[in-house]
């Protein structure tokens, strides 16, 4: 990690809209060649139509021109509905988009504060992942 994102992730966060569950969620997602995308969870009252932090953030970048296989990292905050801020990790279905849009080689980096961040491996939290190279 070069750069540690805290303070835009934090105030990025305030655009999050999670008036269903409370769960706001901030990602910046960090290209091989160093651009830099944002994305925030917005909800819906129809939930399969709420989208997460991270695709959003995916799918801007690649709305921008980002190539398959160019993901390098994503950094992500979450603040609970008791407004705690929590390391938060992708669910299932960003994992797969993430390791999609990585070539399954992205670091993710969840952050609770400037200083506490955890980081993983794609692969370590999708063991196994399936890029769609066999369709």
């Amino acid at each position: 990690m070069q750069k540690n994102y805290f303070t835009e992730l934090k105030k990025l966060l305030d655009n999050a809209q999670a008036p269903y569950s409370g769960f706001n969620v901030a990602a910046i997602v960090i290209t091989r060649n160093g651009n830099l995308y944002k994305g925030v969870n917005v909800e819906s009252a129809a939930y399969p139509t709420t989208i997460c932090a991270e695709r959003n953030a995916i799918h801007t970048a690649v709305t921008e021109g980002m190539k398959k296989g160019e993901v390098k990292e994503i950094h992500l905050i979450a603040r609970n509905a008791a407004k705690a801020l929590i390391k938060a990790q992708p669910c299932g279905g960003c994992r797969q988009v993430i390791a999609e849009q990585s070539g399954n080689d992205a670091i993710v980096y969840s952050y609770a504060s400037a200083l506490e961040i955890e980081q993983h491996s794609i692969n370590e939290l999708l063991p196994f992942a399936f890029l769609g190279d066999d369709l």
